[in-house]
């Protein structure tokens, strides 16, 4: 049973930007809604206020932008991310994340949105959207700014984002040519699992076979989802061979800042790091080399 609230529907944007600033931390946004009546059904103090902005079009943006990228508005679902043919080929790793994300049934009502601004450090989309430098536009009373993915989480269950301001859209930059990408989830369980660990590549190789482009990144091995920029330093230059990417996943387990749980232990998840960092390195990679080399993979 849900604790008593007032349920406020917005029928614009800027609508919406008012009623968060005038009802202020007592309000909550509900747009699929996987987590916060999750949150809700357990809690006998809930918000005074539920901001339902499912019928706002302007977060309903979804499709290829003028310049060769990608935008994503902040009610787009992951069923969504995980079926587009453009993000599957050309942004795998947000489409392998999606595609991961609870059940069938999840994936149709649970949004991008909801994923980055619930900020926990296991958010599948996460780690991609990092990898695959995303920058998010935010909304608010002073209009339109943009936050780079990197800058966005100030801690779990915690953003930048300033009182009164939503998520609007996600923006994915034009991906270099022969940019592969890949989404590596470790779980107890194949499906309905969050991720005790996750490792996202986003690379690209050179004429001469030696990582040029690179991007690593993590979930669950710190307070938030987490670049690993020494890991990236690291084989930037460097030949893409199998003692390279072997000593990638140590220097990215030695980088990442996990902590102990009821779920497995700090020391559990450096081993996993070290075995997982490598397999998104090797996936990215074969499909930097092109279709042909994937499939032979697979």
């Amino acid at each position: 049973m849900l604790p008593p609230f007032e349920l406020l529907r917005p029928r614009t944007l800027d609508e919406a930007v008012a009623l968060l600033c005038e009802k202020g931390m007592s309000c909550k946004i509900l747009a699929g809604g996987t987590d916060l009546l999750v949150k809700m059904h357990e809690s006998f103090d809930g918000p005074a206020f539920v901001l339902d902005i499912k019928g706002l079009e302007a977060l309903r943006a979804f499709g290829e932008t003028p310049a060769g990228g990608f935008t994503a508005g902040a009610l787009t679902t992951h069923f969504t991310l995980s079926r587009d043919a453009v993000l599957k080929k050309r942004c795998t790793a947000l489409a392998e994340a999606a595609e991961s994300v609870g059940s069938l049934q999840i994936r149709h009502r649970a949004t991008v949105g909801g994923n980055i601004c619930n900020a926990a450090p296991s958010g599948d989309t996460l780690g991609p959207l990092l990898a695959l430098d995303a920058v998010f536009v935010a909304y608010g009373p002073g209009g339109s700014r943009q936050i780079p993915a990197a800058g966005f989480f100030a801690g779990p269950g915690r953003t930048v984002l300033l009182q009164g301001e939503l998520l609007k859209e996600i923006l994915l930059p034009p991906q270099e040519d022969g940019m592969g990408s890949a989404y590596i989830k470790f779980a107890r369980r194949k499906a309905m699992d969050l991720a005790l660990l996750g490792a996202s590549a986003a690379l690209t190789l050179d004429a001469a076979g030696c990582f040029s482009h690179v991007r690593v990144s993590l979930t669950t091995a710190g307070p938030t989802p987490m670049r690993a920029p020494e890991t990236e330093a690291f084989l930037k230059g460097r030949a893409a061979k199998e003692s390279v990417i072997a000593e990638a996943g140590r220097i990215a387990s030695r980088e990442a800042k996990p902590r102990g749980s009821w779920r497995s232990s700090e020391e559990y998840r450096r081993d996993i790091l070290e075995t997982i960092v490598p397999a998104a390195i090797r996936k990215a990679m074969l499909r930097a080399q092109g279709p042909e080399a994937d499939r032979r993979q697979g």
